[in-house]
């Protein structure tokens, strides 16, 4: 799921996730998405291959130091000028990060506005008219690492299966007026 791949219309994740960096404990410095919702080892590929500290968290590099002549800057061999530029343009996107000590780095939802995860978010997302992800995610239902249970919940949702009271209403099971009642109306 971090890497992007296997993921409703490609960058699902991506789209839906963001990465917010507090103390930077629990952030991966290349290659969690924490910074502009990228990570560092898609946008400098070449410097991610290259470098001794691949596995490494936030809070690590900053007390390294990643400004220039930082300690961060370890190389397998010596880099070549192109790739010294890149190492510029790396440190200037860096320039502006600040850690935040009293903060934990924490996982986002984009899609509610209070950051949390809630299922009717993604209910909502999955089922709304002309959205690109309701049929890419017809293909993704039967996938061989999904449990079974997971596997009939989410076909039942795409289908608009669930037994909710409108589709027990819809089916004959409650009474067309009884749907609307919280209790069940007897």
């Amino acid at each position: 799921m971090r890497d992007g791949g296997g993921g409703v219309g490609g960058e699902w994740f991506r789209d839906c996730v963001t990465k917010v960096v507090g103390d930077g404990r629990n952030t991966y410095f290349w290659t969690d998405p924490w910074l502009d919702g990228i990570a560092l080892s898609v946008w400098f590929r070449r410097l991610y291959g290259l470098s001794v500290n691949k596995h490494r968290t936030v809070e690590d590099m900053y007390v390294l130091g990643w400004e220039e002549g930082g300690e961060v800057w370890q190389w397998r061999r010596r880099l070549w000028d192109w790739e010294k530029g890149l190492v510029g343009e790396c440190q200037a996107m860096l320039a502006n990060v600040t850690l935040h000590v009293t903060e934990s780095d924490e996982w986002r939802w984009r899609l509610d506005n209070s950051g949390k995860y809630y299922v009717c978010s993604i209910y909502d997302l999955l089922t709304s008219g002309g959205n690109y992800i309701v049929d890419e995610a017809s293909t993704l239902v039967w996938h061989i690492h999904v449990p079974l249970k997971v596997f009939i919940l989410a076909w039942r949702l795409l289908c608009n299966r669930l037994p909710k009271k409108t589709n027990l209403a819809a089916r004959g099971i409650f009474a067309q007026d009884a749907h609307l009642c919280v209790s069940g109306c007897g």
